[in-house]
């Protein structure tokens, strides 16, 4: 069945699924042990655990005959999504690989050998014969990627279930191991023996046929492709490889015979430096080349730069008038120097917007678009119905999110202070921001235009441009003003206001302007959000507070 059709039936099933928190636990972790069974290890050991899906899958079942028939009309269907192609993979029997002494034969696409003499080679080992006689078979560890991607096709592509087995020398699709793996039947021998065998193309492996092994179709382009699984023999006059199943070894070949790669033992090559100027960009290499390997200069040295302290300073600068004899005529700075040598330059970073929003009047009624909740009491919001505003706001960000505009942002070639703006990612989509704190390789910002904060990597942010100063935070500072919260961090009543009123259209009542705003909250139906969180026990009730101008100072 397709994915598409998965994704549909989960769709029309959900408002069914999320009522009934027992049968989702049911579902969620059977669906779990089924996506582990197609995330497992291409060549992983063998394993005795028995598949018992099915089984599972009907007792959650049975949990359901007491609940409504709409959902248990949603429970057949997943049951004959599932369950009936899960049922042959059940059945699978335990397979053992045949005595040292059978022999078959097999016509089947050979691995490809473009192999020299002398040329070093890396195999991970895949199978190897009883007894141990130097033959082994093994994958060429530098094809991983074309070889993970050809199987892990083959693990999800839509299965076409055979009933028996295919003729010899037709490549089909056989489920061991939890792993669907491409196998052949053996020739038919001259003596007209009618026993059965399996070769495991990728494996290097033959097995005894069974018909109770799940079997399926293959398409023409995986039936084509050759034998991933190369023979190797270990020369007689080299000494013994340290074989072991499934693990990689560092081998050199010898000869190519009949099919054969005849190897001998290798000592894998040291790695050169991870870094050199062969691994640099040629931006890096310019930024490194800037400073000479070798300088005179002390502040060069140690700073990677030099002062302008001595080209921007006035030398006659006299401390007591604060000119120098020159008067107006002089051009340069009349500045002191530090007395403990440091610079004065200084590189000026942006740190606010301009840009005001208009405040509402107390005793007003305005909407607001909750953005994030901070607390129970606290949260921040976009204010509704200003559309030159929204237009404008709109316009900003498709223009920063411009891939010619995205492209022309600056990185930081240090690490941003705090305080000052940037232009940060989240989701994928850039947003204005202001730096919170700074790690060694991480930055914490907040989104003044939302309200929230998060960590990102300092690939992630980008110099500020004054362009987009233009327009004021788009995140007002809001306080429910009738309640406040039980305790710090009261998860269960954050999570309510969150439900509550995240990304809803609310009627606002202005009690006070200043930062922050003090507020009563009103749903579609004009019912207090405040006074709601007060009667579920999850907030106290608060009186407004409003700050009076014309008061007098305390004390």
């Amino acid at each position: 069945m397709a994915y598409g059709t998965y994704e549909q039936l989960w769709d029309v099933s959900h408002e069914y699924l999320e009522k009934h928190v027992a049968f989702v636990n049911s579902l969620t972790s059977l669906m779990l042990e089924r996506a582990r069974q197609l995330r497992s290890q291409l060549f992983s050991a063998e394993s005795t655990k028995r598949d018992t899906f099915v089984e599972d899958f009907e007792a959650a079942h049975d949990k359901l005959q007491s609940m409504g028939k709409s959902l248990q009309i949603v429970v057949n269907d997943w049951k004959r999504l599932f369950a009936d192609q899960c049922y042959v993979l059940d059945t699978k029997p335990a397979q053992k690989p045949l005595p040292a002494d059978t022999y078959s034969s097999f016509g089947f696409i050979a691995p490809t050998l473009d192999y020299q003499a002398g040329e070093k080679v890396q195999l991970l080992v895949t199978y190897i014969p009883s007894p141990a006689d130097g033959t082994f078979y093994a994958l060429d560890d530098s094809r991983k990627d074309v070889i993970r991607n050809s199987l892990t096709t083959l693990q999800q592509m839509p299965k076409d279930f055979l009933t028996k087995a295919p003729p010899a020398g037709a490549v089909f699709a056989v489920y061991l191991d939890n792993v669907w793996h491409r196998a052949i039947c053996n020739m038919p021998a001259a003596a007209g023996s009618d026993t059965t065998e399996l070769y495991l193309l990728d494996m290097g492996e033959t097995l005894a046929y069974s018909d109770l092994l799940p079997k399926a179709k293959l398409p023409s382009d995986l039936c084509q492709l050759p034998a991933y699984a190369i023979k190797c023999q270990v020369s007689h006059t080299a000494a013994a490889l340290p074989l072991s199943l499934y693990y990689s070894v560092s081998c050199s070949v010898v000869a190519v015979e009949n099919d054969t790669l005849i190897v001998e033992h290798a000592e894998p090559s040291r790695e050169g430096y991870a870094i050199s100027r062969d691994t640099l960009t040629v931006e890096e290499l310019q930024e490194m080349d800037e400073m000479p390997l070798s300088t005179s200069n002390p502040m060069k040295a140690v700073l990677g730069y030099v002062p302008k302290d001595d080209d921007r300073l006035c030398k006659h600068y006299d401390p007591e008038t604060k000119r120098c004899f020159k008067g107006s005529n002089c051009r340069l700075r009349h500045a002191p120097k530090d007395p403990d040598g440091w610079t004065l330059d200084k590189d000026t970073v942006t740190v606010s917007v301009p840009a005001r929003m208009e405040v509402p009047q107390t005793n007003t009624y305005i909407k607001l678009l909750p953005t994030c909740v901070v607390d129970v009491d606290q949260f921040y919001a976009h204010i509704i119905g200003n559309e030159r505003n929204d237009k404008e706001y709109e316009q900003l960000m498709a223009e920063m999110n411009d891939p010619e505009t995205i492209a022309n942002f600056k990185p930081f070639k240090l690490m941003p202070s705090l305080g000052e703006l940037v232009i940060a990612k989240y989701d994928g989509i850039w947003y204005r921001a202001t730096v919170c704190d700074v790690f060694d390789d991480m930055v914490n910002v907040f989104y003044f235009d939302y309200g929230n904060t998060a960590t990102v990597g300092s690939s992630e942010v980008r110099r500020w441009e004054d362009r987009f100063k233009y327009l004021p935070y788009q995140a007002a500072c809001c306080r429910i003003a009738n309640i406040q919260r039980i305790k710090p961090c009261h998860l269960e009543a954050i999570d309510q206001l969150y439900k509550s009123i995240l990304d809803k259209p609310m009627k606002a009542l202005v009690i006070d302007n200043k930062h922050p705003w003090e507020v009563k909250l009103f749903d579609e139906d004009d019912f207090d959000i405040g006074e709601g969180l007060i009667m579920a026990k999850l907030a106290l009730p608060r009186t407004p507070g409003k700050f009076d101008q014309n008061a007098a100072i305390p004390g």
